[in-house]
């Protein structure tokens, strides 16, 4: 496991002198562990040797407010992704995927959870999944939408929601390069209901290999 670790290291050294990065942006409501899954990442990078640098860049974290937050990692300097210039979207929210797909690299990756939150506002109606789906496929994008939330629920917290959606991005897309299976399990650990957490990132990671 030690020799498996500073290889890891040494990998990550290469590819950061060789100027790679990864740009992630999270998007999603106050409660649903959005900070939470941005620190998990960042940590996981560094336990893999890569620079990592997270920021929140507006919202609320309290329940029920938007929130957004950069993850870079690799060879990065500023903590904010460009528009344009995020990798992936790992998304906790359809319509908050919506308000900040313009981050989104052309090619590049969402992976959201099937959860739309109707807007508090009176008299306002959120789209129907259809309408959301519909136009997330009509960019030039990569779109992947999976059951986080209802499968988080059936195992007793929905907000273990955030950590399936890691596990299945970390098996299907880029983000896999710079962080692993085993370095997520160790930033992980320090979480309330850890053994819950293991359980839903273990879920949507073999879902995202089946």
């Amino acid at each position: 496991m030690v020799e498996h670790t500073r290889a890891n290291v040494r990998g990550a050294e290469a590819m950061q002198s060789a100027g790679l990065e990864y740009n992630i942006v999270i998007a999603g409501v106050g409660g649903q562990g959005v900070l939470t899954l941005a620190r998990v990442i960042g940590e996981a990078a560094l336990i893999n040797g890569f620079n990592a640098l997270v920021a929140e860049t507006h919202g609320l974290s309290q329940r029920g407010g938007a929130v957004v937050v950069h993850v870079r990692l690799g060879d990065v300097e500023s903590p904010l992704v460009p528009l344009g210039g995020a990798d992936l979207i790992l998304g906790l929210e359809l319509l908050e995927v919506l308000r900040n797909i313009s981050y989104v690299r052309r090619d590049g990756c969402v992976v959201a959870d099937k959860l739309i939150i109707p807007p508090s506002i009176p008299g306002v109606k959120a789209p129907s999944l259809d309408d959301v789906m519909r136009a997330l496929l009509s960019l030039d994008v990569r779109v992947t939408v999976v059951p986080a939330s209802e499968v988080a629920e059936k195992l007793g917290d929905v907000r273990v929601a955030n950590m399936y959606l890691l596990g299945y991005a970390l098996s299907k897309t880029g983000l896999g390069g710079f962080i692993s299976f085993d370095s997520v399990v160790k930033a992980s650990r320090t979480l309330p209901n850890s053994e819950l957490n293991l359980r839903a990132l273990k879920l949507g990671y073999g879902s995202g290999g089946s």
